[in-house]
């Protein structure tokens, strides 16, 4: 596909959608471009979980490189990327890459909206110890975004027990991580991403256990399994209802696609549905346009994913 295409679309917008203005902006998710930067090793989870670990050079392995995503962005005519932290691991320590990455994305007119942190231990584990360890190995992603100017940092409220354990030993790390997030200028947000997080009941319950105005949802669409992402059969939580449950709270969007039917819709999610549903608590931050799909390539897969947000905002 060439990408003279997309420059057509603007990111910019206030539509009216239903009953609400449509004020959100949209961005795209460096993870849309997973394949291309990862060049498959991804698919060999536990060789890639090694490599993350101890040498994340190893995992960058596609044609793209992965600071090109703002590259990727700018042809599509976006000013907003969402980054990855295993997709920046190499980089982590390194400033002056971190400073260039910046630089690099400001000279193209875009800016760095949200960096999804992955972390080793768990904020929601049981064991103290392991709990506290989770909490400065995400601190040091924070100071990662601050490097880049994000705009909020990521973080998945995984941990151990019953989900009253684990949502009030996430409680305890989020607001540790929320107060030192908020002290360099950034909002903390988590996302529904497996386990108990995409129960919207238990994430709506967690936001209010947390109760703290730096913090909230990083809500994506396409992630309301419940379970592991190697646990199988799947438990699906309803979409509608989980967006329904965590609307209130959402302060940016990960705009999952896998598939297309014939008229642009997405083939299993209601997106219209979804995004009036947020739209009623005056949503007006960024949708991260993020095709996870393997039947189009991933520039053709995102920019379906845009005409579909775009759809929406008219």
């Amino acid at each position: 596909m060439g990408l003279s295409t997309p420059s057509i679309l603007s990111a910019s917008s206030n539509i009216i959608t239903g009953n609400k203005t449509a004020n959100f902006k949209i961005s795209l998710s460096q993870w849309a471009y997973q394949r291309d930067i990862f060049g498959g090793t991804f698919s060999n989870y536990n060789w890639f979980k090694k490599m993350l670990e101890t040498d994340p050079i190893q995992i960058l392995q596609g044609d793209l490189d992965t600071s090109d995503i703002v590259l990727k962005a700018k042809e599509f005519d976006l000013h907003g990327v969402d980054l990855v932290s295993s997709m920046i691991a190499a980089y982590k320590t390194d400033k002056i890459w971190l400073r260039d990455f910046y630089q690099k994305a400001k000279d193209n007119n875009v800016e760095f909206i949200c960096l999804m942190t992955d972390a080793h231990f768990k904020i929601g584990d049981s064991v103290e110890k392991n709990r506290l360890l989770s909490i400065e190995e995400h601190k040091e992603w924070i100071d990662v975004a601050a490097e880049l100017n994000c705009k909020h940092v990521r973080v998945n409220p995984y941990g151990d027990g019953s989900y009253l354990q684990v949502l009030n030993q996430c409680t305890k790390s989020i607001l540790e991580l929320s107060d030192y997030t908020k002290s360099l200028g950034m909002k903390l947000t988590m996302e529904n991403h497996g386990h108990p997080s995409s129960n919207g009941a238990w994430t709506n319950m967690l936001c209010e256990s947390v109760n703290d105005d730096n913090f909230g949802v990083f809500l994506d669409f396409g992630n309301f399994f419940m379970g592991g992402f190697t646990v199988l059969p799947r438990r699906y939580y309803d979409t509608y209802q989980g967006v329904i449950d965590i609307a209130p709270y959402v302060t940016g969007i990960s705009a999952k696609t896998r598939g297309f039917k014939q008229n642009g819709e997405e083939l299993t999610i209601d997106y219209k549905q979804c995004i009036d549903e947020v739209l009623k608590y005056d949503f007006d931050g960024w949708m991260s346009a993020e095709y996870e799909g393997d039947d189009l390539s991933c520039d053709n897969g995102t920019l379906k994913t845009i005409e579909l947000l775009k759809k929406y905002q008219y």
